[in-house]
């Protein structure tokens, strides 16, 4: 038995519950349905083998969120059947995007320890799996808020409309100070974006820690200080003449630690947070979750 997370207002054709459902239960499983806009994991049964989210990294969030705020009690190995824009999630877990192949994949699987980041000094504890950051990126994500986006069709344009518009931000954004303390190391300087990675992508499909593994017991902490806005500005000239360019600054590879931003823009994840410059500390829970991922023979097969 496996308990199906389905975003329905992203289900559409091959995505939808009837089509979801029955694409799983012709490979033997039976399927329990939760949609994410209702209640979801009120309850589960002992016979459930694992949890499937179907939808974007929005709707993975919300169910692994809603996971940790019960502490875990529902605990299962996760799969997913990635069908959002961007899919980042996913892609770093080399998750075929073929719902066939990947829910065939599901026969002979791995399991993937996946750590969670845990930030400290908001009003409320937050947790993030993706990225937790400062500046362009979350700016980013108000102005897109505002537009208006009835024209876009396709992830293509998306994800263009997107490029864009960080790289117009990233131009006039203005450099924030901040103090950063990393395994003993003071670092003070100002800023156009701060990003604690714990899986290789962000928001439009952006590679910015190639080595990032959210299994390693690390977080990548990416730095755009004043002095690397040219290259940031070329990295993402170059994304939107589709090229696949290497993110041109290392990052910094920590267990936790504690930052002062002077800015207001911040995000967790695809949630904008609204702070008044506290001091933060970010800290990993190494393997906290466990993944469905394919074995690397079938990986390889497909």
């Amino acid at each position: 038995m496996v308990r199906l997370v389905h975003n329905p207002t992203a289900g559409e054709g091959d995505y939808s519950r009837k089509n979801i459902v029955k694409l799983i239960e012709s490979h033997g499983y039976r399927c329990v349905y939760s949609s994410s806009k209702n209640k979801i994991l009120k309850s589960i049964s002992p016979e459930t083998e694992f949890i499937v989210i179907a939808g974007g990294d929005g709707t993975i969030r919300k169910t692994i969120i809603t996971l940790l705020n019960k502490k875990l009690k529902y605990k299962r190995p996760i799969a997913l059947l990635p069908f959002g824009t961007a899919n980042n999630i996913a892609s770093s877990l080399n998750i075929p995007s073929n719902n066939a192949i990947n829910i065939h994949s599901w026969a002979e699987y791995n399991l993937k320890k996946f750590d969670v980041g845990q930030v400290v000094g908001l009003k409320k504890t937050a947790y993030f799996i993706e990225s937790f950051g400062f500046g362009i990126f979350p700016r980013l994500m108000k102005d897109l808020e505002k537009m208006d986006t009835a024209h876009i069709k396709t992830p293509e344009q998306e994800f263009k409309l997107a490029l864009e518009t960080l790289f117009s931000i990233s131009k006039n954004y203005q450099s924030v100070p901040f103090k950063l303390e990393i395994d003993g190391q003071l670092i003070e300087d100002k800023a156009i974006m701060i990003e604690v990675m714990n899986i290789s992508y962000l928001g439009p499909q952006l590679k910015i820690s190639k080595d990032a593994d959210s299994e390693d017991g690390f977080f990548d902490v990416v730095i755009v200080t004043e002095k690397d806005r040219k290259k940031m500005e070329t990295y993402l000239s170059n994304k939107i003449g589709l090229k696949d360019p290497v993110f041109p600054i290392k990052p910094i590879r920590t267990k936790s630690l504690h930052i002062n931003w002077k800015g207001k823009d911040m995000h967790a994840d695809d949630q904008i947070i609204k702070t008044n410059h506290p001091i933060l500390k970010i800290s990993l829970i190494d393997s906290l979750l466990e993944m469905v991922t394919p074995s690397k023979i079938k990986a390889a097969k497909s």
